[in-house]
């Protein structure tokens, strides 16, 4: 079968590096450390593994992050022990066509979704498991680096482990064999969440990336009080689940976004944001939109006094993360949701001038209610069935992924917010 991966490779890191000098689109070629290419099927690597026909995986920042090299050997995340191949995609929907004799829970003809791809404690068999997974958030796991996954039955295994090389981690992204842009993948029975009879499979390619949303707006439940006001940075695929979420999780919660596009602004507007625009910078608009002060300092520095309850930063540059700090009022909260793998610079000084809360997401977990962000993401979807049609814009094959590539990134002429790709039978 073909899949897309990512081989942990330094040379080929350090001459695509290389080669983005020159262009800052390198074609995914020979130079790529990314690869569409034959692997084999994976057989079931134990009795508590499944394998899963995938029909559609959605495209996330973080694939492209991984696409586009866009990261930094000096960054945490390429610190955490590696791996020396990634298979790519976890925004997908699929099909369990074989289980093993231990799976409970799941059996042929489940339709699932892949609420994590990450090397915890369950995966690789390490009993007790540590403190983090034993509280249900894997994505946390404090043993990463020190299991292995077991051989496949009959199969042939792919590297888990390795030295962590350049970038070291591969930021601990990990499947067994193969991920959601593969046509089958085998996955551990503490990977999949089984889909709800009453979503489609385009809202089951969103469960993934609205649990995202709903965690981080979960993470500042106690502000989000009614009449609060929360401030969404961002109008891509996370950003604009986010305003659901907060509309479905925290009612009487006035809804604010800060979006790059008018495509994105439209979308926003749909699911009840107030789209911060008119004359005036973020800043401007925000001291109107909160009744604050617009304070303009020398050298182009501004802030606000009063502010946001909340602000999500779904975007997560060293450009997004500072303006949100300037922008919750003083003992806001401020949550970062997006990635960013290649940190710069930043002024946290309103941090302790302002005594601003910081907190950030890793996906998703099990919440403070018992549940897990995925089933409380299935609701938001269950309540929301126009959201597929509003987010969902492009779609294409799996062998059209370089296009599906260029899209994401040229979003201003391709008006793109969720791509999804699709398998054949």
């Amino acid at each position: 079968m073909k899949a897309l991966y990512f081989e942990n490779d330094p040379i080929r890191y350090a001459l695509y590096r290389a080669a983005r000098l020159v262009h800052p689109f390198p074609r995914l070629g020979p130079l790529s450390p990314v690869r569409y290419a034959e692997v084999p099927e994976p057989a079931l690597p134990g009795p508590q593994w499944l394998k899963v026909r995938n029909i559609a995986c959605g495209l996330c920042g973080t694939d492209v992050h991984f696409m586009q090299m866009d990261m930094s050997p000096k960054s945490y995340s390429t610190a955490l022990p590696g791996i020396k191949r990634k298979y790519l995609g976890h925004e997908c929907v699929g099909e369990v066509v074989e289980a093993g004799l231990e799976v409970e829970g799941f059996r042929v003809g489940d339709r699932v979704a892949m609420p994590m791809d990450w090397p915890c404690c369950a995966q690789m068999g390490i009993e007790p498991p540590c403190r983090q997974c034993a509280a249900g958030s894997p994505m946390l796991c404090e043993n990463l680096g020190l299991g292995t996954v077991p051989a496949p039955i009959g199969g042939v295994s792919s590297s888990h482990t390795g030295s962590a090389g350049i970038p070291a981690g591969s930021f601990g992204m990990f499947n067994a064999v193969g991920g959601g842009f593969s046509p089958r993948m085998a996955v551990h029975r503490s990977q999949l969440f089984k889909v709800p009879a009453a979503l489609g499979n385009d809202a089951a390619t969103l469960l993934e990336p609205m649990a995202c949303a709903a965690h981080g707006v979960l993470k500042a439940a106690d502000h989000l009080v009614p009449g609060a006001r929360v401030l969404i940075i961002g109008g891509g695929t996370i950003g604009l689940l986010a305003a659901a979420a907060c509309k479905a999780l925290a009612p009487g919660v006035g809804v604010f976004a800060s979006v790059r596009y008018p495509f994105q602004a439209k979308v926003a507007e749909a699911l009840g944001a107030r789209v911060l625009s008119g004359d005036g910078n973020i800043y401007a608009r925000s001291a109107r939109a909160t009744n604050g002060r617009h304070i303009k300092g020398m050298f182009g520095n501004e802030i606000i006094l009063g502010g946001f309850d909340v602000v999500l930063d779904t975007i997560g540059g060293e450009a997004s993360f500072e303006q949100s700090l300037r922008l919750a009022r003083p003992h806001g909260r401020v949550v970062l949701l997006g990635i960013n793998f290649s940190p710069g610079r930043l002024d946290y000084s309103p941090i302790w001038a302002r005594e601003i809360e910081v907190t950030g997401i890793n996906c998703h977990c099990i919440e403070n209610d018992g549940r897990s962000t995925f089933e409380i993401a299935a609701e938001v979807l269950e309540k929301t069935p126009e959201l597929p049609g509003l987010i969902i814009t492009h779609r294409f094959a799996m062998d059209e992924y370089r296009q599906a590539l260029r899209a994401f990134m040229n979003k201003r002429e391709s008006g793109a917010i969720k791509i999804v790709m699709g398998h054949g039978k």
